[in-house]
């Protein structure tokens, strides 16, 4: 007997127009509902354009961006390749919000690397040469 999963259901954030398996990622991780900064950004960084935008601490910055950037990563996108960068100013700030857009990526086949000093060079290389889509660094 095969076991298949439950179908999930669409989240706030199909409406904004973000493709299935990266809705089905949110919901995986127990987002369901955008957020103000969210509704704002999502819709416009889906088209490609820039996007600029200022929140609170917690109001879902790290969504607003890493959700367009994991939705515009597609089959045809060349593969074993970084697809997107996100800089930010620390290793704490790297390690938060790959691990926010991790599982995100991972229920779409997708994968996030952390990559910044004070950690093995070698293992965030082997990480690279087997293929990562996103780099947070």
């Amino acid at each position: 007997m095969t076991e298949t999963a439950a179908p999930v259901a669409p989240t706030g954030f199909a409406a904004l127009g973000v493709p299935p398996d990266v809705d089905r990622g949110l919901a995986e991780a127990g987002f369901t509902q955008p957020f103000a900064i969210q509704i704002e950004a999502v819709p416009v960084a889906l088209t490609g354009q820039d996007v600029c935008g200022r929140a609170r601490t917690g109001s879902g910055k790290t969504l607003a961006f890493g959700v367009p950037m994991l939705s515009r990563i597609t089959p045809n996108s060349a593969p074993n390749r970084p697809h997107g960068l996100v800089l930010v100013p620390t290793r704490e700030l790297a390690l938060q919000v790959a691990e926010v857009l991790a599982p995100i990526a991972k229920a779409c086949g997708k994968v996030v690397l952390a990559a910044y000093g004070g950690s093995s060079r070698q293992d965030q290389v082997t990480l690279l040469e087997k293929g990562v889509d996103l780099v947070v660094a």
